[in-house]
């Protein structure tokens, strides 16, 4: 139960990161600024990627072992 909660919260914490990171992406591309455009662009990439791979594996885990899938509430 605790991997759950922790895959959980670090799937939140992920994606609250890959929103500020697309807006992020959004002002520096909108500015004109391009290195910090493909800063925030690769973030971004990298916490949606990494969100639904531990998810994903977490999922993928409990229904081997024939548990619950996790949920946080």
């Amino acid at each position: 139960m605790k991997l759950n909660l922790f895959v959980a919260w670090t799937g939140y914490m992920l994606a609250l990161l890959s929103i500020v990171s697309l807006a992020a992406f959004l002002y520096a591309a909108g500015s004109g600024n391009g290195g910090w455009a493909l800063v925030a662009g690769i973030v971004c990439v990298v916490a949606v990627a990494s969100a639904i791979a531990m998810i994903g594996t977490t999922v993928h885990h409990d229904h081997r072992l024939h548990r619950e899938t996790p949920h946080l509430f």
